[in-house]
């Protein structure tokens, strides 16, 4: 801030006013419908799975060294410890003011800190590096950023993704500070590319973009071959020790073991899909892309300008850095991941932000006569700005609105009223209750309750031996889709046979007792009415 003239210090000053509007206005949709965590679980089952994982790391111990062992070892190993640690640190207030039995409360401020803050901070950060809050085009991209219904979408949970998210513009920033000459900033970047894979490996993405300034040094003659090749070694061990430092819990045998499968899993999951084969590709792609990120004219301008900028920009070495950063990893989530909005995050608005270059940097409403090349693209450029911000706001408004009212007249939330009354005397009985993870089940004194988020076969109930089911009418039809295809055919098909079975309501050992268009109640026939 010291460094900053008088219009950086204001145009700040607005941007942070921006960003505090916008903070303030997404605490009332996130602290509503998560009365409880099968609330939580109806809307947002990842969220849901990864809530008790990160109370159990500020659980009360018998000793300093179990309450360390409960910190570091949290037992869920999808993403790494810097998320998870962020996010117990972030509600460890709570705890000392007794308030982690409010899960709305807890929510809220695992949202708010852990998906809203670094999402700001990082469009801050991509903003700064763009115009340096130089003129108003700072204000009328950030403004444009907080519009795309990805960083909506992405305001309205907790997730891994915003924090990994500032840790790669952390990376481009420091990337671009040190400007090839592969000092302590190139080594900065290299940590922070470490605590990005250690988080969800994502920082290895990198790598062209590391060879390619590397390349660039070379053949700019920035320093001798030997000393590049040094540089390029150094990273690589940085990148590796900050890595094992992030994930502090690969000290134990067991959690390394637990890690390793999990990672093998994940991997499977993402390449294949989750039971039955996800289709990859542009095709598949697309009509998420264009829900999230918009018109393919406007993401294609946004890549043109990177290019641009790349090549005859005043700003190349940072256009650089993020079209090399976004190669490599559009690649992998649209040709060989089933494609999810938040993949794309971290390519889409650095990508975006290079359009602010195309636009003048002082607004002349006066009309020249003759327009060059350059007048004609900073007219275009701001006439796509202002088009794809409208139909921005044209989506985040009721998605806004929606958001707020989730909760109200839900038919996962309602089903659970009509499902315990049709149970009757039952209800109040001892029972083990299989449910789908999408309907809402709240804790009930004398039952055991029990989710799977992989497909159901006969084999699984047998073996759990289930006294009620809480079957999902839409996870039945998901999974009778004659489009859909198995990773194991063997598998698939016998869980095939159960959801048919299922949907005509002649699950073998159970009655069907209640069912509408949400879902189906089953009971065991011992024990129907």
């Amino acid at each position: 801030m010291s460094k900053f003239n008088r219009t950086q210090k204001r145009i700040f000053f607005i941007l942070l006013a921006i960003a505090t509007v916008t903070f303030i206005l997404l605490i009332f949709p996130n602290a509503v419908a998560s009365d409880d965590l099968a609330m939580v679980r109806v809307f947002e089952p990842d969220e849901a799975a990864q809530l008790p994982y990160t109370l159990n790391m500020l659980a009360p111990a018998e000793s300093l060294v179990q309450s360390i062992k409960n910190f570091i070892l949290y037992q869920y190993y999808f993403y790494g410890f810097p998320f998870f640690g962020f996010s117990a640190v972030s509600i460890l207030p709570l705890k000392l003011l007794g308030g982690l039995g409010n899960t709305a409360q807890v929510m809220l401020v695992l949202r708010q800190v852990v998906s809203v803050l670094p999402m700001l901070i990082a469009l801050l950060l991509l903003v700064y590096m763009q115009d340096e809050f130089r003129t108003y085009r700072s204000i009328v991209m950030f403004a444009f950023l907080l519009s795309v219904p990805a960083v909506l979408s992405n305001f309205f949970w907790w997730h891994v993704d915003s924090l990994v998210f500032l840790m790669i513009v952390l990376v481009i920033f420091f990337l671009k500070k040190d400007d090839l000459r592969f000092g302590k900033h190139f080594l900065i970047a290299a940590a922070l590319t470490g605590c990005a894979t250690a988080t969800k490996l994502i920082g290895l993405y990198f790598f062209l973009a590391i060879a390619t300034l590397l390349l660039i040094g070379f053949l700019q003659k920035k320093m001798p071959f030997k000393h590049l090749l040094k540089s390029g070694l150094l990273f690589i061990a940085v990148m590796v020790l900050a890595y094992l430092v992030s994930n502090p819990f690969l000290i134990s045998y067991w959690a390394r073991q637990e890690y390793q499968m999990i990672f093998t899993k994940q991997m499977g999951l993402l390449s294949e899909g989750y039971g039955v084969i996800y289709q990859k590709g542009l095709s598949q792609a697309w009509p998420l892309m264009h829900q999230y990120y918009g018109e393919w004219y406007f993401i294609l301008a946004a890549l043109g300008a990177a290019v641009w900028g790349a090549l005859k920009g005043p700003n190349k070495l940072l256009h650089t850095v993020i079209l090399t950063w976004a190669i490599p990893l559009s690649i992998s989530v649209i040709w060989f991941t089933h494609f999810k909005y938040q993949y794309w995050l971290p390519v889409a608005l650095p990508l975006f932000s290079c359009l602010v270059m195309l636009l003048p940097e002082k607004i002349d409403f006066k009309s020249p006569r003759e327009l060059n090349w350059k007048a004609n693209l900073s007219k275009l450029a701001a006439l796509l700005l202002v088009l794809q911000f409208a139909l921005n706001l044209g989506s985040n408004i009721p998605a806004y609105q929606a958001r707020l009212t989730r909760a109200q007249d839900n038919p996962e939330i309602a089903f659970y009223n009509q499902a315990v009354n049709a149970l009757g005397d039952l209800a109040e009985e001892p029972l083990k209750v299989y449910f789908d993870y999408r309907i809402y089940v709240p804790e009930k004194e004398g039952w055991i309750l029990e989710t799977s988020y992989d497909l159901l076969s006969y084999n699984y109930m047998q073996e759990n031996d289930y006294d009620v089911l809480f079957l999902l009418q839409q996870r039945i039809a998901d999974y009778l889709d004659p489009s859909a295809s198995g990773i194991d055919t063997q598998q698939f098909a016998n869980s095939q046979a159960f959801y048919a079975d299922a949907d005509t309501g002649r699950l073998q050992g159970y009655r069907l007792v209640f069912r509408n268009e949400t879902g189906l109640v089953f009971v065991k026939e011992a024990l129907a009415p």
